[in-house]
């Protein structure tokens, strides 16, 4: 198989077909520096696919690895499209304070 590397392609992923299934890691993390309290902190990341996939996912699964305690659910998955998905959550944070979410996804489209 060849790529042409030289061409004006600006989509250099592999494409598969048929069913799929895969299996990836994610994270994040959030810090509050200051000495007051703070709510509704946000982050977030995005995660691209190993490969295209035929279609969007069906289903993308978040299994927590680590977390520390004051981290309140799972990250939420947005605009999931065939090359990835988008992540986001809101935390509250005490003082000086620090909270992580670090899992898996599983998607299958």
């Amino acid at each position: 198989m060849r790529l042409p590397l030289s061409s004006t392609a600006s989509n250099t992923s592999f494409e598969v077909a048929g069913s799929v299934r895969e299996v990836g890691r994610l994270g994040m993390e959030f810090c509050n520096s200051d000495t007051v309290a703070h709510d509704n902190l946000v982050g977030g990341g995005s995660v691209t696919f190993r490969s295209r996939f035929p279609t969007a996912p069906s289903s993308i699964t978040l299994t927590p690895f680590a977390t520390s305690g004051s981290f309140v659910g799972n990250p939420t998955v947005m605009v999931p499209d065939r090359d990835g998905f988008a992540f986001y959550s809101y935390q509250n944070l005490q003082p000086l304070a620090a909270t992580y979410w670090f899992g898996s996804y599983t998607a299958v489209a």
